[in-house]
C-alpha cells in the first residue's frame, strides 16, 4: 500500500506532538509559528519502566558506558519523501540494551510474543516497537538511543538524547528527538 503525505497545510495546523512533523518543529524551534520563542525541549535522562523487572534510569554518561554503535551515513527522510537531514554518523546505544538491563517481566515464558514499548519524548510525541522487530528483524540493529551526531554531541536543539530507527523506510517518522521514557507493555491476549 502507497504512503500517502497529508497535505502541508493540514501538517501546519497539527497540534504540537500530534504528527513527526509538528514534533520536529517543536523540538527544533520549541514553540509554534507566531509564537514567542521558548527554550527547546532537551532530556538528560531515558527511564525505563512498565513491564520490566527492574525499573532504570540512564543519563548521558551510562548510555555512554554501554556498548556503542555507529549508524554510518544516513538521510533523514518524512514522510512525503523529502530528505530533512543528512548525518556523516548518529552514535548510540541498541534500544534492545536498555531493555535487556531492565529485563522484562514476563508471567509466561511465551508472553515476549505480545510485548511492545512505547518511546516518549518529553513534548508527549509516542512511537512504538514490538518484541519482534526488536529482538526477530534488522529493525532492531537500528533502533538506537543517540547522543551524538557527526561526532558531536545532540545538543539542546536536538533534544540531548534521542531515539532513531535507521532501518526504517521513513526514519523521521519514528524519530524521537528528547527522549524522556521508554515503556514496557504487554498486549492483552486474544479471548478466542
Amino acid at each position: 500500500m502507497p504512503i500517502v503525505p497529508l497535505p502541508s497545510s493540514s501538517a501546519e495546523l497539527a497540534p504540537l506532538g500530534a504528527s513527526p512533523a509538528s514534533h520536529a518543529r517543536s523540538t527544533t524551534s520549541g514553540t509554534r509559528p507566531g509564537m514567542p520563542c521558548a527554550a527547546p525541549i532537551t532530556s538528560r535522562e531515558v527511564v525505563v519502566s512498565g513491564t520490566v523487572k527492574r525499573r532504570h534510569s540512564f543519563d548521558l554518561c551510562a548510555l555512554m558506558r554501554l556498548p556503542t554503535q555507529l549508524t554510518g551515513p544516513l538521510d533523514v527522510v518524512c514522510l512525503s519523501g523529502r530528505k530533512v537531514r543528512t548525518a556523516s554518523e548518529y552514535k548510540g546505544v541498541r534500544l534492545s540494551a536498555l531493555l535487556d538491563i531492565a529485563q522484562l517481566r514476563l508471567p509466561h515464558a511465551r508472553d515476549f510474543a505480545r510485548a511492545y514499548v512505547l518511546a516518549q519524548a518529553a513534548d508527549g510525541y509516542t512511537v512504538m516497537f514490538s518484541w519482534h522487530e526488536l529482538y526477530n528483524t534488522p529493525i532492531g540493529v537500528g533502533a538506537l538511543v543517540v547522543y551524538e551526531r557527526d561526532g558531536q554531541p545532540l545538543g539542546d536543539d536536538e533534544g540531548g538524547i534521542g531515539l532513531i530507527s535507521t532501518c526504517d523506510l521513513r526514519v523521521a517518522l519514528r524519530q524521537v528527538r528528547a527522549l524522556k521514557r521508554l515503556t514496557v507493555h504487554l498486549a492483552e491476549p486474544s479471548g478466542l
